[in-house]
C-alpha cells in the first residue's frame, strides 16, 4: 500500500469524512436490515475506500494544491492593493 501521510492528506482525508460516513451508514444499515452483514462490515467497506482515496489524492497532489492556495493568496492581495492605489489616485 502506498504511504498517504502529510497535512493535504489529513486535510482532504477529513474533508471527505461526511461523504464517508453517510455512505458508510447507509450500507452498513443496508446489510444489516436486509441480514446480508454486520453494520460495522458494511459501514467500512463504503467508508474507508472514500477515506483512503481521499487521502491518496492529497498525497499526490500536494503541491499542486499548496501552489493554487498560495496564487489565489498573491492574487487576492495583488488586487487589494491596486484596488487601494486607484482609491487613493482617485482622491
Amino acid at each position: 500500500m502506498e504511504q498517504t501521510n502529510g497535512f493535504w492528506a489529513d486535510a482532504i482525508g477529513i474533508a471527505a469524512s461526511p461523504v464517508a460516513i453517510a455512505a458508510g451508514i447507509a450500507k452498513g444499515s443496508y446489510d444489516a436490515a436486509t441480514g446480508s452483514g454486520a453494520f460495522d462490515k458494511g459501514f467500512h467497506s463504503a467508508a474507508d475506500p472514500i477515506i483512503e482515496s481521499a487521502r491518496k489524492f492529497g498525497t499526490e497532489h500536494k503541491e499542486t494544491i499548496t501552489k493554487g492556495l498560495l496564487g489565489g493568496a498573491a492574487a487576492t492581495l495583488g488586487a487589494r492593493i491596486v484596488n487601494e492605489g486607484l482609491r487613493h489616485l482617485k482622491r
